[in-house]
């Protein structure tokens, strides 16, 4: 099966959950992540805002020790900002709500990244919603001797998303941790 078609079958599996299902299904999500070693030792930490029947991690930005980025894109870039209170969002033309993409701003150093999926195996391979915008950000670590620091992926997907092997292509970005509802997974 190729990308698209699985992709498909997924999101429209992902449309198909209830409101409240996915407000239970978050908050499971959230505690795994919160209860997980490689979060509580993180600091710097970018999430995003659900979109389109994701998971639900804005329960995570209430947490004061912790620095909180959120992903803003323009054409094909992408950046990750400081989350502040009352944070200014408008629509990207997606549809989903980010921060104004800012020209000049630093990259920022991010100790874990959890990003989201509409697909994923336990290879550590990812199937997003097709733009490319978070492996074109962390190309850097399929350089195996890049000198960057390492940024920890970790993909947030519910249980159903879980494929038993994702196609790939050289460019692709893996997680090397797994967040779903059933718990959390070193790959």
């Amino acid at each position: 099966m190729n990308k698209d078609y699985i992709r498909s079958e997924l999101l429209r599996q992902r449309k198909s959950l209830r409101p409240d299902q996915i407000i239970s299904l978050s908050k499971d999500i959230v505690n795994n992540i919160t209860a997980s070693n490689i979060y509580q030792q993180a600091k710097h930490i970018a999430i995003y805002l659900p979109f389109n029947g994701e998971v639900d991690l804005s329960a995570l930005l209430k947490i004061k020790n912790k620095q909180h980025y959120l992903p803003s894109i323009k054409d094909q870039q992408m950046q990750f900002q400081m989350h502040i209170p009352d944070m200014h969002l408008e629509q990207h033309r997606y549809g989903i709500e980010q921060p104004t993409y800012i020209e000049s701003l630093e990259t920022a150093a991010l100790d874990l990244c959890l990003m989201p999926l509409v697909g994923f195996d336990m290879s550590g391979n990812r199937l997003g919603m097709g733009g490319g915008f978070y492996d074109r950000y962390f190309e850097y670590l399929n350089n195996n001797d890049c000198s960057e620091p390492t940024t920890q992926l970790a993909g947030i997907g519910y249980e159903f998303q879980k494929q038993q092997q994702l196609p790939t292509q050289s460019w692709d970005v893996r997680i090397n941790h797994l967040f779903t509802e059933r718990g959390y997974f070193k790959i």
